[in-house]
């Protein structure tokens, strides 16, 4: 409106109310139960001007209008004169809020007016009735669905609520809908009640939205007619501060008109008998356990806001990397419009090198938002502290409690929290059913129960709120405990569940168990639930591969003398074994690796559990395997099985580690007869009960062992079926030592000895990828090994450095399994490049094998290599006689394959 047209319309208006005061606007006076106020002549001419239009925003561009005209002044100016304003009318009205400033748009007077008019009976609003329009909203990302259901949800009696987290993009939303909903007649009032501090202003500011006088007695009824006889869309944005006042008036409207078209935004449900409600989420993004190449991740909404917002020199061609980056800021900010918008603005001035480390301690470095938008979307923490200001005391100090946890929780976890915030157990579940129909938990579904789940950006912000409240200390021991118990659940149902289902029940916890874990050990912890935590955690961490982690938290409990003299000698077996097994399945393994498992023996002895002896025996056993000595491996099983008395058919698990040692050993026929009962049995089972003794999935391990004894046997077809369906199952199990060994034991040297270099290059490539996720040293030496040997036989001198390094790193590492198979391929290769003095000094280096006269499997071939080499040098009787002993050796094996490849190599080299 234009200052003449603001001048006319006031010196008609005889008198304004609100509260206590009256304006007179001819008479240039305000007064307070009846006493002149005294104001300077800009604050009288804002407060008019702000009063003639209260509920509307009134633009800084129309004050500077109405106040300065034909002046330009700066907006200091204006900020110290409504200040002078607000504290003259706070002096004699101190519990009143009449002036809100609304953040980059201008000044709204919110409270309640009456002119001095004598108001119609009722009020008929015309269909060019004043109206605010909406703001202006950014094009929407993902939300193509929610438009067309919403859009058909208003066209249903009632009225439609949307209803999400602080900055989920519901008011963008609701006016997007209500834009395509009305198409070109553009008939939209918005009511933006973020600004409203006090329920009594609601009504003036939906009547002032619409254009209704606030002089009629019942302005909600002009409201009602303005609804009745257009086709307006009234958009109610941001109930739930007022949210009470909200329902009963939009409750009213609907029951009284039913065919209004209302859209109602709050971050929780009016629940009112005529609402439809929309639940708004964040927005789509990848999951991050699916591989998608960076076509495929772009196509998801929230990684489009992101880069749309981060659009730079920097970004203009996101590179994988970086994209893999921004997938996983989104599914931490749980796709929410705002917190992607502001990690975005922030990452638009950085490298897009910088990008993978800014945000990985939380999102403090985020920035502002825009200007324009309103203070509570200005930042995250003012998104959450709108919300947190909201909630009554048991709900505040709920959420709090509930920060404790690092992913979903179950009902029950949320019930053990409940007394450490002094919450009865009705005040409790109350206050969690309110956090989620406020959006600040979200609740699902799985398997029959209820989990619940609070955004990283939420959990960040009420752990902040939790740390300097009284309750801290009780909720994190209590977490602790929570913890414990469910590990020691987790332990019992661990050998009588498969390990997928196991897995699928407690992956999620390891986040919980290292929280749990550090505040225990803590100073301020408690070291002694700290022991009793990691001892509870082993199964865990043994079912994820995750032995580093494992053996660093085993090394903290070990520490604490005090706490670990108290606990119960079954624990300390498990504790010892564990640490056993880490210390074997190290990337180097570990110096004290044998003292180790003599201290597992010890423990278990001790706590007279059988269960844990077969456990140390046969973990023990393993570790002489992988260190070149089958045969010592073999005779600690046999002693331990005589003195106890025990059938290991009754332990299928050991059964099968003794079948496959025997293997090594050269003793093929036993070894057979083993794995033919154990295939009969448990080898063809869709699923396998949790893991064997020895951290391998049973019917992995015994298909991998039976695939490993037919190639040597002789028949390779059966030996790629049987290992291909090992690394099938363990893939799909997840877990990376039962496929490491599927790989590394038998598909990927069964592949490359029998010339499928295709299909032996692609596995190498996935057991340096499981050799990436676990740094367990056979892998990595089998993985560079096999590169260098696939390099090699494809005409690449350089493979033959890599084999030679990968030798070096097994025996650093004290892997010396399977090396002098390595040696003699090594051998093999420098024969075809005709260096035979090479190719004597490799397979000369196998005599030096302190385990050589252990690991038989392969002394067929060692000896056919040998004859290849005097062959090659021209000395045929020499040759006769070492491919004879290789003959002599596979026959007497019952290693077919060995015979035939000496056989070949007989009639390659003419020697009869």
């Amino acid at each position: 409106m234009s200052h003449d047209g603001v001048s006319q319309a006031l010196s008609k208006q005889k008198a304004y109310q609100f509260g206590d005061f009256k304006l007179l606007p001819e008479a240039q006076a305000l007064l307070h139960k009846g006493q002149s106020v005294t104001l300077g002549g800009r604050g009288f001419d804002i407060l008019t001007l702000l009063v003639a239009r209260a509920g509307e925003v009134v633009s800084k561009a129309d004050l500077f209008s109405h106040v300065w005209p034909d002046y330009i002044v700066h907006d200091h100016n204006l900020k110290v004169n409504v200040g002078n304003l607000r504290r003259s009318l706070a002096e004699l009205d101190p519990a009143a809020e009449y002036i809100a400033t609304i953040a980059g748009r201008g000044y709204k007077f919110v409270a309640a007016v009456e002119n001095g008019r004598p108001a119609a009976a009722r009020h008929i609003a015309s269909s060019t009735s004043h109206h605010t329009a909406p703001p202006q909203v950014r094009q929407l990302l993902g939300r193509d669905d929610a438009v067309r259901q919403i859009s058909g949800d208003i066209d249903q009696p009632g009225y439609v609520t949307i209803v999400g987290p602080g900055g989920a993009g519901k008011t963008s939303l609701a006016v997007t809908v209500a834009q395509r909903f009305c198409g070109e007649e553009k008939a939209i009032a918005f009511v933006d009640l973020s600004t409203v501090a006090d329920p009594r202003f609601v009504v003036p500011a939906i009547a002032s939205a619409l254009g209704i006088s606030l002089g009629l007695d019942d302005p909600i009824a002009g409201v009602i007619d303005v609804l009745r006889s257009n086709k307006l869309l009234l958009i109610i944005d941001n109930c739930e501060h007022v949210i009470a006042m909200a329902a009963t008036i939009v409750e009213r409207i609907s029951a009284e008109v039913p065919g209004a078209r209302i859209l109602v935004t709050s971050r929780e449900p009016l629940r009112t008998r005529h609402e439809q409600i929309h639940f708004l989420s964040g927005l789509a993004y990848p999951d991050q356990t699916i591989a998608l190449s960076t076509t495929d991740a772009m196509q998801f909404p929230a990684v489009q806001l992101f880069i749309s917002k981060a659009r730079s020199a920097a970004v203009s061609e996101p590179t994988e990397d970086y994209i893999r980056s921004v997938v996983s800021i989104c599914a931490r900010l749980d796709g929410l419009a705002l917190a992607i918008e502001l990690a975005a603005g922030t990452a638009s001035v950085l490298a897009s090198s910088s990008l993978e480390g800014l945000f990985k301690d939380g999102f403090d470095a985020m920035g502002r938002g825009a200007r324009d938008a309103p203070l509570r979307h200005q930042s995250l923490e003012a998104t959450l502290d709108w919300s947190y200001r909201l909630l009554p005391d048991r709900e505040a100090i709920l959420l709090g409690l509930l920060s404790v946890f690092s992913g979903r929780f179950s009902a029950d976890d949320a019930e053990a929290m409940y007394s450490a915030g002094a919450l009865e157990p009705m005040a409790g579940r109350d206050a969690l059913s309110q956090l989620v129909a406020k959006s600040l938990l979200s609740a699902q579904h799985d398997g029959g129960s209820m989990h619940y789940r609070m955004a990283e950006s939420t959990g960040t912000y009420a752990a902040r709120r939790l740390f300097g409240s009284p309750y801290r200390e009780k909720a994190k021991r209590k977490f602790a405990i929570r913890i414990r118990d469910k590990l020691q659940i987790a332990e019992r149902e661990w050998s009588s569940q498969t390990s997928r289902e196991w897995l699928g029940k407690y992956r999620r916890q390891i986040d919980d168990v290292r929280a749990a874990i550090a505040w225990a050990f803590d100073p301020a912890g408690d070291a002694a639930l700290g022991v009793e935590l990691v001892v509870s955690a082993l199964p865990l961490w043994q079912e994820l591969s995750a032995f580093r982690e494992m053996l660093a938290a085993i090394d903290t409990a070990s520490a604490n003398s005090a706490a670990l003299s108290a606990l119960a000698p079954l624990g300390r077996a498990k504790l010892s074994t564990a640490q056993a097994w880490a210390m074997t399945l190290a990337r180097h393994m570990h110096p004290q690796t044998s003292d180790a498992w003599r201290e597992s023996i010890f423990h278990a002895s001790g706590s007279r559990d059988a269960e844990f002896q077969i456990r140390s025996v046969c973990g023990q056993a393993v570790f002489l395997a992988y260190s070149g000595r089958p045969r010592n491996a073999l005779r600690s099983m046999n002693e331990f099985a005589a003195a106890k008395g025990l059938d290991w058919a009754a332990a299928p698990d050991g059964k099968r580690l003794l079948a496959h040692i025997k293997i090594y050993a050269g003793e093929l026929e036993s070894a057979s007869h083993h794995l033919h009962t154990l295939m009969n049995d448990w080898g063809n089972l869709e699923e396998g009960h949790g893991l064997s003794r020895f951290q391998v999935d049973l019917p992995v391990a015994i298909r991998l062992s039976q695939a490993f004894l037919s190639w040597l046997q002789g028949d390779p077809e059966r030996a790629s079926s049987l290992a291909s369906r090992a690394i099938d199952r363990a893939a799909d199990l997840d877990h990376m030592i039962s496929l490491g060994n599927a790989i590394s034991l038998a598909a990927l040297p069964i592949a490359f000895v029998e010339g499928d270099l295709e299909t032996a290059s692609q596995l190498q490539l996935q057991l340096t990828e499981v050799s990436r996720r676990e740094s367990v040293g056979i892998y990595e030496g089998t993985a560079t090994f096999f590169a260098g040997a696939i390099q090699s036989a494809r005409g690449d001198s350089a493979g033959v450095t890599l084999m030679q390094d990968s030798i070096t790193g097994l025996l650093r590492g004290g892997w010396r399994a399977r090396v002098p198979f390595y040696r003699s391929l090594l051998a093999e290769t420098h024969i075809a490049a005709g260096e035979m003095q090479l190719a004597e000094d490799s397979l000369r280096a196998v005599l030096g094998e302190v385990g050589i006269r252990e690991e038989r499997w392969w002394h067929p071939d060692l000896w056919r290599v040998a004859g290849m080499i005097e062959a090659g040098n021209a000395r045929p009787h020499q040759a006769k006689r070492y491919f004879q002993k290789s003959l002599d050796s596979a026959i007497a094996m019952g290693a077919g394959a060995a015979t035939k490849r000496t056989q070949l190599a007989m009639a390659a080299a003419d020697v009869r």
